[in-house]
């Protein structure tokens, strides 16, 4: 398989950079921040060495740069939130984690110009590098509300190193990075507090009066339902573990809308046991056709974590969701 790079565009780049300032590559490890950034794209591999290693096992053919390649191309167009593969697929997941409408990352690297072969090896690699470009994304949207976020071009370049095993950082120092990280993260964000207390206090009160109104079940964890909808008697129920095709809006206690796919026009699917356990748990009391209100308690939706621009700490969210069809896992 051959990446056709335009060249041309790195070579003027190049000659541009070196007339008008200093290296893309500069990077200070010495500097908090740098040193931040460095650590979280070099870490992002680590859940991933042994698949990257598998991919590269069943194909040989495929040179060991290209792999990289690829990887890192799945890495840094995530980071850009522009997917040239699996589009949909990449703004679920986005949109799950809250990443749709969030601020953007700092100082994002060069969207890389590449043409990827259409087969099934360039596909799994592309693929893993973009779920390892989300895993910081995360690490950034939470770090921004402390106004300590991360550098997308000096971590793209923390990732590439460690996959070259080339990493500037030891793994005792990314190590360290991570420590500082999750004290950063576990410090109340500033003015966070007043939010968190009037989010929990609107929160439980539009639980308590939901609960009143007539039609309105409660599960033993807490999340209330209505159905809307029966769907059909003897259609199939999705276990945990099979992927959902559904159509749903989404909103706030407040009434404002956060997020709909019937506003999309488009339906969505995901792996039901990868979104929040409000909708793990309360998507599988439905069969297909039905559909039903959900409204879910924080602890069981974002707890006390911000996401996106529009769901604060201690959120309750409402959701209308339509079942419309299930996709057994065994039988794929």
């Amino acid at each position: 398989m051959k990446l056709m790079t335009k060249w041309f565009l790195v070579v003027a780049g190049t000659a541009l950079l070196a007339a008008c300032g200093p290296s893309p590559d500069r990077i200070n490890l010495n500097q908090e921040h740098d040193a931040r950034s460095y650590a979280v794209g070099a870490a992002s591999l680590r859940e991933a060495q042994q698949l990257i290693e598998m991919i590269g096992e069943e194909s040989p053919d495929l040179g060991r740069e290209e792999k990289h390649e690829l990887l890192h191309v799945g890495f840094v167009d995530v980071l850009n939130r522009k997917p040239r593969m699996e589009e949909q697929m990449i703004s679920l997941e986005l949109m799950v984690r809250g990443l749709q409408d969030a601020p953007a990352m700092a100082d994002l690297p060069a969207i890389k110009e590449v043409t990827i072969d259409d087969d099934e090896t360039s596909s799994q690699l592309y693929m893993l590098g973009a779920y390892m470009g989300l895993q910081v994304l995360m690490v950034d949207n939470l770090l921004q509300d402390y106004e300590k976020g991360i550098s997308g071009r000096i971590a793209s370049i923390g990732f590439l190193e460690a996959l070259a095993n080339e990493s500037r950082m030891s793994a005792e120092e990314i190590n360290t990075q991570w420590e500082i990280i999750r004290d950063i993260l576990t410090t109340p964000a500033p003015g966070v507090d007043e939010v968190m207390s009037e989010n929990h206090a609107a929160g439980l009160a539009y639980l308590e009066e939901n609960a009143k109104r007539e039609g309105v079940m409660i599960t033993d964890s807490g999340l209330q339902y209505e159905v809307l909808q029966e769907g059909d008697p003897e259609g199939v129920s999705p276990k945990a573990t099979d992927i959902v095709v559904v159509h749903y809006e989404g909103w706030l206690v407040s009434g404002e809308i956060f997020d709909s796919s019937v506003e999309r026009n488009q339906t969505a699917s995901f792996q039901l046991n990868r979104v929040i356990p409000g909708w793990t748990e309360g998507i599988q009391l439905m069969q297909v056709g039905a559909k039903y209100r959900f409204v879910i308690p924080h602890e069981l939706a974002y707890a006390d974590t911000q996401r996106g621009p529009m769901i604060a700490p201690y959120s309750v969210l409402i959701f209308e969701v339509e079942l419309v069809d299930v996709v057994s896992t065994e039988a794929n």
